[in-house]
């Protein structure tokens, strides 16, 4: 192959490659704010148990029984949406790897080329210069 058409495969792998990249931020944004949700909830959940502890007057009302309600709903609800979005991080990973393998292929093809190109030329002008 030419070296002017394996270093215009690599320009394109290399832009296939950036086109995934770009795809996948979106779901690595969304999986780490899930994950940050999750994080304050848990943070959330611990000081409510310190501050009900002691407090009879939420047992007595029910607000404890309504808030372990709402906040075992929303941890469902975070892990189930997590879930989701990891396994769909997962599936963009494949075609991202897929696109790394293609674009590091065609630039070790293009810098093969390049060398065996360059013993060519060092071994023709030696040719030339040893017949004198």
């Amino acid at each position: 192959m030419k070296q002017k058409m394996l270093d215009q495969m690599a320009a394109v792998t290399a832009a296939q490659y950036m086109q995934e990249h770009a795809k996948i931020q979106p779901a690595l944004a969304r999986e780490a704010e899930l994950r940050g949700q999750l994080a304050r909830l848990n943070e959330q959940v611990q000081a409510s148990r310190e501050q009900t502890e002691g407090d009879h007057t939420m047992k007595a009302v029910g607000a404890d029984l309504l808030w372990q309600g709402w906040h075992t709903r929303t941890r469902r609800q975070l892990n189930m949406d997590l879930a989701k979005a990891t396994a769909q991080k997962l599936r963009m990973m494949d075609q991202l790897r897929q696109a790394f393998g293609r674009k590091h292929a065609v630039e070790t093809m293009a810098a093969a080329e390049r060398k065996r190109h360059k013993a060519a030329q060092a071994k023709a002008l030696m040719d030339k210069l040893l017949e004198g």
